[in-house]
């Protein structure tokens, strides 16, 4: 069974995505697997295995982020992401399919259940980034071109990334040296701190709560009770404002959902 890598133009940015054939080649369902931010779709390579026994996998990087381009005059917000989305479904052929995201990434899979409906039959968010607003003016200062990158540099110099991982996890231990050279592989692009900077800027605020009550599809929502980065009253707050979704908090978890539970996280996804 295959793996394919691919590049879709989506204007003028080359976006890597990645298909895994199922195991089961008596299936037509597809998933699609949206990473966070600083991540890439290496993320969910523990998942990736045991989903392809119901799904056909379909991951993807967003730029800036993972291996997809990475130039300072390519402006994406998410509502880019979203429309990203549906242009690369179309072009693949894709009608209906189920959306996991992390994060930044469940950001944008509620947001793409908002605008279409109709495409999506489950949602499954991982500590779902909510309730931000577009960025303030200080956020814009600090991610403009002059300052960010030399910033970014500094903080994430050899030996950074390990912590930055140690911090979002609940077990410090569990961060392995493939998790360490994922991560730290964008950072090594000249071009990837500028770039960030102009996404920093430009990404626009979460989804509104009245328009995260309008979300009529199935959605299970997973949190880390240790997550240092988006608290679990988030997930109480989505599910009293989600009219058909299900919350599971996990004791011994922290951020990085995908990466430090895959198993439990699979015994409700399939």
């Amino acid at each position: 069974m295959s793996c394919s890598t691919s590049i879709f133009n989506f204007n003028g940015v080359a976006v890597d995505y990645k298909t895994y054939s199922s195991y089961n080649t008596g299936t037509s369902k597809t998933i699609l697997l949206l990473h966070g931010f600083l991540a890439s779709q290496y993320c969910f390579h523990h998942l990736i295995p045991e989903l392809r026994r119901s799904y056909r996998v379909l991951t993807l990087d967003f730029p800036p982020f993972g291996q997809s381009s990475k130039h300072e005059e390519t402006v994406f917000s998410y509502d880019d992401y979203t429309r990203l989305l549906a242009a690369l479904l179309t072009h693949l052929g894709i009608s209906r399919l189920d959306i996991a995201g992390h994060s930044m990434g469940g950001q944008i899979a509620m947001r793409f259940s908002y605008h279409f409906p109709k495409m999506v039959n489950q949602l499954y968010l991982f500590a779902p980034s909510s309730y931000m607003l577009p960025t303030d003016a200080f956020s814009s200062l600090v991610a403009s071109r002059h300052f960010f990158p030399s910033f970014m540099r500094l903080i994430f110099e050899a030996g950074s990334v390990v912590r930055f991982l140690q911090h979002l996890v609940a077990n410090p231990h569990s961060i392995s040296l493939r998790m360490v050279v994922a991560y730290s592989i964008p950072f090594m692009n000249q071009h990837f701190f500028t770039s960030l900077a102009t996404f920093i800027q430009h990404r626009g605020g979460d989804l509104p709560n009245d328009c995260i009550q309008q979300i009529q599809t199935p959605t299970t929502i997973f949190w880390g009770s240790k997550d240092p980065l988006l608290p679990p009253s988030i997930g109480y707050r989505l599910l009293a404002e989600m009219p058909r979704a299900t919350l599971h908090v996990f004791p011994d978890a922290g951020h990085l959902l995908p990466e430090e539970i895959p198993d439990t996280l699979m015994a409700y996804m399939t």
